[in-house]
C-alpha cells in the first residue's frame, strides 16, 4: 500500500491510496468465489459459475468495487494512524482512474475530520459559586407541599377559594391584537382539566378568574404564552381561556403523625415527631440544593468555555443536524395530526425563513457544544469509568428508594439510555475540571451573569 497526502481544506483531508496489483488480484479472486457461491445458476454447480457469467449478472465495475470494499477498510485504519487523523465519519472512496487488472489501483479517500478548535485560557475565567443556604421558610414551604401532595379532597358547594381544586371544561382560543379570536387557527379541542389553586405555578390570570366563581359559571382569562411553551400551537401567541366550572373541592391535610412520616420518608423511617421531621426535611433540602447549585455551576462553566471557543463547523454536519431536527418536527406534527406548515407558520416566506434560521441556530449550537466538549475531554483525558456509573446507579437508587441492582439492570438492558447517561456523566466530569481551573468566587446569590 502506498499513500500520499493530496491536500487539506478546512476539515476535509484527501489521501491518495495506491493498492498493489497482486493484492487486488488476490482479493478479486476471493470476491468472485464468494459471489459464485451465492448464486444458483442453471447449468452450473454452485460455486462453479465462470467469471464471464458473474460479470454479466453483477457487472464488472460492481465486482471491482466489491473487491475494494474488502481491501480499503483495513487500509483506512492504517491511514488514520499514519496521518494522525480524527475522522468524523467513514471516508468517501473515489476511484480516480479506471481499474485495469495487472496494474496498481489508484483511488482517493476523502476524510471529514474534526475541525480545529481554539480554546480560551480557562484560568482567566472567574465564576460565581452559590453557597448552599436553606432558610426556615424553604423548609416550611416543602412541608406544606408534602401535606398537599398527601391530602384528600372534600367536595364543597360554595364559590371557589384560593387553594381549592377546581374541575373545569377548558376551551382555548388564540387572540388577535385587536382582541378578536383568530380564524383558521389550529387550536386544542375543549378538554376537562383539574386546576389545583394550591399549586403556586398556576398563572395569576387563571387563578384570579376562578376565585369567587361558582359551579356552572364561566371564568375567562387572557395572557401571552411564552415562546418556548411546550404546546407549540400556542407558543408565542396571546390566548383566551374559558373555564366552565364543573366541580369544586378543598384540600383536607393529613395529620402530622408516624403514618404521615412513613408516607413521606418510607416505611423504615425512624422519624417519630415534628422536630425530627423538620430536621430531616432541612437535611434533604440542603443535599438537593447543593446538587442543584453544582449542576448550575457546571452548566455555567461549560457555557462560558464553549461560547468563548472558536471553530468553523463542518457544513455537511450542520445540514445533517438540521434535517434531523426537521424530521423530528415532522413526526411531532404527524403525532398531533396537524401539518408542519400550520405548526410552525410556514405558510409565508417570512415564516419559512424564520423556521430555517431557528433550525440552523439549533444545529450550530448543538454541534459546537459537542465538538468543544469532545476537545476538552481529549485535552483533559476525561473518561467515564465503571466506578462512575456504579456511583450514579447508587445515587439514583437512593433517590428512587429502589435497590441499586434494579437501576443497574435497567440501564444495562437499554443501550441508548446507558449511552445518554454516560454522556451526561462525561460532561459533568469535564465541567468539574473546568471549574477546578477557574477562579471561583463564593456568593450567597448570583449576580446578573453569574460569571466574569
Amino acid at each position: 500500500m502506498k499513500t500520499e497526502l493530496l491536500g487539506q481544506e478546512k476539515n476535509i483531508v484527501r489521501i491518495g491510496l495506491e493498492i498493489e496489483s497482486d493484492e487486488f488480484k488476490s482479493t478479486l479472486s476471493k470476491t468472485l468465489n464468494e459471489l459464485s457461491m451465492q448464486l444458483n445458476i442453471p447449468g452450473f454447480r454452485k460455486g462453479k459459475a465462470p467469471r464471464n457469467v458473474l460479470e454479466m449478472r453483477f457487472g464488472k465495475e460492481a465486482i471491482y468495487h466489491e473487491t475494494l470494499d474488502k481491501i480499503v477498510p483495513s487500509q483506512i485504519r492504517q491511514i488514520i494512524e499514519d496521518y494522525d487523523l480524527d475522522p468524523l465519519d467513514t471516508p468517501a472512496l473515489d476511484v480516480k482512474e479506471p481499474i485495469e487488472e495487472g496494474k496498481p489501483v489508484k483511488c482517493e479517500l476523502i476524510f471529514e475530520v474534526r475541525p480545529e478548535i481554539e480554546l480560551p485560557e480557562i484560568e482567566n475565567f472567574e465564576i460565581e459559586k452559590v453557597i448552599t443556604n436553606v432558610k426556615d421558610e424553604d423548609v416550611e414551604q416543602l412541608a406544606k407541599k408534602l401535606k398537599l401532595d398527601l391530602s384528600t379532597e372534600k367536595p364543597v358547594e360554595r364559590p371557589v377559594n384560593d387553594g381549592d381544586i377546581v374541575k373545569v371544561e377548558l376551551t382555548t382560543r388564540v387572540i388577535n391584537d385587536d382582541g378578536t379570536e383568530a380564524e383558521n387557527q389550529p387550536i386544542p379541542a375543549p378538554t376537562h382539566e383539574v386546576i389545583d389553586l394550591a399549586d403556586t405555578t398556576i398563572r395569576k390570570e387563571v387563578r384570579e378568574s376562578l376565585i369567587g366563581k361558582s359551579k356552572g359559571m364561566e371564568a375567562v382569562s387572557e395572557f401571552n404564552v411564552e415562546d418556548n411553551h411546550s404546546e407549540k400551537l400556542l407558543a408565542g401567541k396571546r390566548v383566551r381561556y374559558v373555564s366552565k366550572i364543573e366541580d369544586t373541592a378543598e384540600h383536607v391535610l393529613p395529620e402530622m403523625n408516624e403514618d404521615f412520616y412513613k408516607l413521606v420518608f418510607g416505611q423504615d423511617t425512624d422519624i417519630k415527631d415534628e422536630t425530627q421531621f423538620y430536621a430531616k426535611l432541612r437535611s434533604e433540602l440542603e443535599e438537593d440544593l447543593t446538587q442543584s447549585n453544582l449542576n448550575d455551576l457546571r452548566e455555567r462553566a461549560s457555557r462560558m468555555v464553549i461560547d468563548a471557543s472558536k471553530l468553523e463547523l463542518p457544513e455537511n454536519f450542520v445540514k445533517r443536524q438540521i434535517e434531523e431536527y426537521r424530521e423530528n418536527d415532522k413526526k411531532w406534527a404527524e403525532t398531533n395530526k396537524i401539518s408542519l406548515d400550520d405548526a410552525y407558520s410556514l405558510n409565508t416566506e417570512e415564516g419559512r425563513k424564520g423556521y430555517e434560521n431557528i433550525l440552523r441556530t439549533r444545529a450550530e449550537n448543538a454541534l459546537k457544544d459537542v465538538f468543544v466538549m469532545d476537545e476538552l475531554a481529549k485535552n483533559f483525558d476525561v473518561h467515564v469509568e465503571k466506578s462512575d456509573l456504579e456511583a450514579e446507579f447508587e445515587r439514583r437508587a437512593k433517590n428512587m428508594n429502589l435497590p441499586k441492582g434494579v437501576i443497574a439492570k435497567y440501564f444495562y438492558e437499554h443501550e441508548q439510555d446507558l449511552d445518554r447517561l454516560t454522556d451526561s456523566l462525561r460532561w459533568d466530569k469535564i465541567a468539574d475540571v473546568l471549574i477546578s481551573k477557574m477562579k471561583v468566587k463564593e456568593v450567597n446569590e448570583l449576580t446578573k451573569n453569574g460569571n466574569e
